[in-house]
């Protein structure tokens, strides 16, 4: 035992050690990371019943709830500023796009940050991650928050971009006009959602559902912004000369950055999240093989349903060419 003196001065001390290890932690954390955590640890927790409050989804329910406000505030804009028509199906789906294109480039400058502060392991138990890491202190929830923040997007959407949209009350109160796009979209967003989730259950493979989001993501917002020109050529006030123009060079982008993350770049990391999860042993303990194997026909089933958008990608990047050759073609002349 310390004699009162000492013992004060030894608890002054260890105070002072640990704030300033605090400190340096805190200025070590990247400033995105920073600002995500900041709002992750301030907002009360609200946890699934039943669970033992262990599973809390106030950072899903915030998110969902910051870009409903992102896409609402979008179609106001378009309607007041931009003279879009009020209530027109085409400006709704332009602010659905205007809020898609907020989640991926919020989404997408976190993960790169997180794969920049931490090294790739794919199966690893998050915990287990966090310990052997520097990052320990923070890095478990700022994947957390990453993961929340997408599946609050899926919540969104399917809620305010698909079920409102599609809702047609004047039939009855469950009548729903979906598209063929609409039963994809849902689809996409059941199985990401319970990715996801269960990544967050299981306590491991984080990784894997964080590189399978920032590889889809990286190319929502030229894609969006080819919607929103689609759509502005469905009215009569917002598609001038200099629109299409816009609009075409957006597409052409969108196109080849489309075919070149979902052809050569995606697959590569796709297969090896499938090696490491079903065929090493460290996968297979970490993550349940019935559960490992869901993952992995989400992972490619996800992949594969791209096929048709990659057609069409392909599709936009001949006819540039093709007409890039003809105008040489005649100068040449």
């Amino acid at each position: 035992m310390y004699p009162p003196s000492a013992n004060n001065k030894h608890s002054s001390n260890s105070s002072s050690d640990s704030d300033t290890t605090s400190s340096s932690a805190q200025t070590s954390i990247p400033f995105v990371a920073r600002c995500w955590l900041t709002i992750y640890e301030r907002i009360p927790e609200v946890n699934v019943p039943f669970t033992n409050n262990n599973f809390n989804i106030s950072f899903t329910l915030l998110s969902a709830l910051f870009l409903t406000g992102c896409r609402l505030g979008a179609e106001y804009i378009l309607v007041k500023y931009f003279g879009w028509p009020a209530g027109a199906t085409p400006t709704k789906e332009a602010a659905a796009s205007c809020g898609s294109i907020s989640h991926s480039i919020i989404l997408c400058s976190g993960l790169i940050v997180a794969f920049a502060t931490q090294e790739f392991d794919f199966v690893a138990k998050i915990d287990s991650l966090c310990t052997t890491s520097k990052n320990n202190k923070w890095w478990k929830k700022f994947a957390d928050a990453l993961l929340q923040f997408c599946t609050g997007y899926m919540i969104y959407d399917t809620m305010i971009n698909v079920l409102w949209i599609r809702w047609n009350p004047t039939v009855s109160l469950l009548t729903f006009e979906f598209t063929d796009d609409d039963i994809l979209f849902l689809s996409h967003h059941a199985m990401t959602s319970f990715y996801m989730i269960s990544v967050r259950v299981i306590g491991a493979g984080h990784q894997s559902a964080m590189i399978c989001m920032l590889l889809g993501e990286l190319t929502n917002p030229l894609h969006n912004m080819h919607f929103i020109g689609e759509f502005a050529s469905q009215t009569d006030c917002c598609y001038s000369a200099d629109a299409q123009r816009l609009h075409y060079g957006i597409t052409v982008a969108f196109a080849g950055m489309y075919g070149l993350f979902r052809v050569f770049i995606a697959p590569p990391f796709f297969a090896s999240v499938t090696y490491s999860l079903l065929l090493t042993k460290r996968g297979r303990t970490n993550v349940p093989l019935p559960l490992n194997i869901f993952w992995n026909f989400l992972i490619w089933g996800v992949c594969f349903g791209s096929a048709s958008w990659i057609s069409k990608s392909h599709q936009i990047v001949m006819e540039f060419l093709a007409a890039q050759q003809q105008m040489m073609g005649q100068q040449e002349l």
